[in-house]
């Protein structure tokens, strides 16, 4: 059986530890206000920790306040309260640098329409990893799918295309928090897509998930496999 490191939260919650490790993230009494003409914030007072190593799953409404949390632990967002920092730092600048939003609706998800083969040059590029025809074609043939780069991206499995931006997001050598937002929201089986979050964060990445409670609650009982490992970062 794979250790879980799973940490279950909810928000808001207490307030998280004075003594975060390296590069653990921190997020206290963080509140994002509505847009113009919305008097309710998209998110209010919310205070997690998630250390690097592990998977931290955030039960956050769907839909805007998904996208307001991300936006704001990625440093791309203004807060109305409260506090984000990454590796003890907490300038928007080096969150923006440190972390990846993956699969953020409307923010970093791909159109469905697009071609595989484009979505994976675009990250590849994103990640600052070469992204030739040649690289491109290397990847897709890496993970079997050799065959599918003129497939429309909407076409693979939800969970594939999850597993898939979770890797591409993981590439580029600055970043060491990974924060995945709504996956629930594509459906099909989220097993795949969690183990590999776990073999992302046993690199030494803090991967944190921001979806539905009952997702979360659903998560909470599956057993996570064993899957190929990559060498800790350095």
């Amino acid at each position: 059986m794979y250790p879980m490191h799973t940490r279950i939260v909810t928000v808001p919650q207490v307030a998280p530890s004075d003594s975060p490790d390296v590069w653990s993230v921190v997020v206290d009494d963080v509140s994002v206000a509505g847009t113009a003409g919305k008097h309710e914030p998209f998110v209010e007072g919310v205070a997690f920790t998630a250390p690097a190593g592990e998977v931290t799953l955030v039960a956050t409404d769907p839909g805007i306040p998904q996208v307001a949390l991300a936006l704001a632990i990625g440093g791309r967002v203004e807060l109305l309260r409260g506090h984000v920092s990454a590796g003890g730092a907490s300038d928007t600048a080096e969150l923006q640098r440190r972390s990846r939003l993956v699969d953020v609706a409307d923010v970093t998800s791909p159109e469905e329409a697009v071609a595989v083969r484009a979505v994976v040059q675009e990250e590849l590029a994103l990640a600052e990893q070469p992204a030739s025809r040649a690289a491109v074609a290397a990847f897709l043939d890496d993970h079997d799918l050799a065959d599918a780069g003129a497939r429309p991206w909407g076409r693979l499995p939800a969970a594939r295309r999850t597993s898939l931006l979770l890797e591409l997001g993981a590439l580029h050598r600055h970043v060491r928090v990974l924060v995945l937002a709504g996956p629930e929201r594509h459906g099909g089986d989220p097993l795949p897509w969690l183990e590999t979050c776990h073999r992302l964060a046993a690199t030494g990445l803090a991967v944190i998930v921001l979806t539905t409670a009952a997702t979360v609650a659903a998560l909470s009982t599956l057993t996570v496999t064993p899957a190929a490992s990559k060498e800790p970062l350095a």
